[in-house]
């Protein structure tokens, strides 16, 4: 493999700490250097970045009287889209994945916008503490029925989820600790009005309880805190880390997911810890990661628009003004509507086990999705005239006038760097004789959106640019 130049280093550590970047937020990083960049990444709290949720959910809500699911989503895309602290959406991404948490059940959108904002304020500090609050949390609660687990009637749904898919894995514990473990968390319920975690001692099962060959009046807090302590919780957290941030096209290696597994127990549980030795790593740098994780739809949409400069537009626009505001709502439901068509419809996972991910991404109805978006993103935003909307899509792409261009050669040169993707020589031929026969030059210095269109959609449906 040859040798990365910093300007690709870079850019590798924001497709998988960040949300992808467009040529000026990769510039913006470089000063700092690989380590200084991904300080700054992990330690999103120091930065600033001033959303005011509630205002962009009133947007969104607009005369409804109560924050639906789909608000919550928008919400969420408008954070991806205009953040200047990636890393804390990314990791959001990766927690509702993990306790993978769906509106099908959930029909309350301030829930779910709660949990993705507990995701966002806790998600790279201590794990133990993590679970406890997600244990507590009001979507999870309804999710999993925990508002249904009593004295006398124990519900298993959550302690068993707790140990198969949040912390240990199938395989480490026996019907019986999922029996005694639910009725540990007997009498956790929330208060309807507002969500808020109630712990109703009068409904709790204050009887001795054995969990993973421990004996004792256990509760709720008690059976987290074994389960996270338990050997194997920190390898299966790791070797989730391993597939999210290094490769989920292989298996994952053992020697590398056991060394993660010793950072994170060492380190107390600590999920940052985790997450920087999985992004220090050898393996992290080298030709066995460096784009071989497919995108998930989340990363196709929000990457493609970040990287041509949609978020920053957003953020100029604001939601003060009727124009800002349209504006935004046009973006975010194009992003929602692609992302769903691709197979990923965020606050509605598929299963309490969350989305496959790797090449189970991939099949012929969303690499359709995948090209038609080139559609969609080429069209831009209605405010504008056709012509202003072709101009400035072009812009955005090529990061300079289209007469500035001195060959197709310069623009598919261009395309390659503004979407970050290595081109194959096939795909390179293929968008050259494309070019040619839709006119060539004179094509892209006139800025015929359908021509644009389809040099995006050979291009969004080469295999190297499902990759990041």
């Amino acid at each position: 493999m040859r040798r990365l130049n910093d300007h690709e280093k870079m850019a590798h550590l924001l497709r998988r700490a960040g949300l992808s970047a467009s040529r000026a937020e990769i510039e913006h990083y470089l000063p700092m250097g690989i380590e200084g960049a991904t300080n700054r990444l992990l330690n999103y709290h120091e930065q600033p970045e001033e959303f005011n949720d509630e205002e962009i959910i009133k947007t969104l809500q607009q005369d409804r009287p109560r924050p639906e699911p789909q608000h919550a989503m928008g919400w969420w895309i408008y954070r991806l889209l205009t953040t200047t602290r990636p890393f804390q959406e990314r990791i959001a991404l990766f927690w509702h994945d993990h306790f993978a948490t769906s509106s099908s059940k959930v029909r309350n959108g301030l829930y779910l916008q709660m949990q993705i904002q507990l995701f966002q304020r806790l998600g790279t500090g201590n794990f133990q503490e993590l679970v406890l609050q997600v244990s507590r949390d009001p979507a999870m609660m309804v999710w999993l029925d925990g508002i249904a687990n009593l004295k006398g009637k124990p519900n298993e749904n959550y302690a068993r989820e707790l140990l198969e898919l949040f912390t240990m894995g199938i395989g480490n514990y026996t019907e019986q600790d999922i029996a005694e473990a639910a009725r540990a968390f007997t009498g956790w319920t929330i208060r309807r009005i507002n969500g808020a975690f109630y712990f109703n001692e009068s409904q709790h099962d204050k009887g001795e309880k054995l969990f993973l060959g421990q004996r004792g009046p256990w509760t709720g807090e008690d059976i987290i805190r074994m389960a996270v302590e338990y050997p194997a919780t920190a390898t299966f957290i790791s070797a989730k880390v391993y597939e999210a941030f290094i490769n989920d096209t292989a298996p994952p290696d053992k020697k590398v997911v056991a060394a993660l597994a010793r950072t994170f127990t060492e380190s107390g549980y600590n999920i940052q810890a985790l997450i920087k030795r999985a992004l220090t790593s050898d393996t992290f740098w080298s030709e066995r990661s460096i784009r071989r994780r497919v995108k998930s739809p989340s990363e196709f949409v929000i990457g493609a628009m970040r990287q041509m400069g949609l978020g920053e537009r957003l953020r100029e626009a604001g939601l003060q003004t009727s124009a800002g505001m349209r504006l935004s709502q046009a973006i975010i439901r194009m992003a929602a509507s692609y992302m769903d068509r691709m197979g990923q419809a965020l606050l509605r996972p598929p299963s309490v086990k969350g989305w496959d991910s790797g090449t189970a991404w991939i099949n012929s109805a969303t690499m359709l999705e995948r090209m038609r978006f080139a559609d969609a993103i080429t069209q831009g935003p209605a405010q504008l005239g056709q012509r202003a909307r072709q101009a400035q899509t072009l812009r955005s792409l090529l990061q300079t006038d289209a007469r500035n261009l001195t060959s197709q050669d310069d623009f598919i040169d261009r395309l390659q760097v503004s979407l970050d993707v290595e081109l194959q020589r096939s795909t390179r031929e293929k968008l050259s004789a494309y070019l040619q026969a839709k006119g060539g030059m004179t094509a892209i210095e006139s800025q015929d959106r359908a021509v644009i269109s389809g040099a995006l959609k050979i291009l969004f449906s080469s295999s190297e640019y499902q990759l990041i």
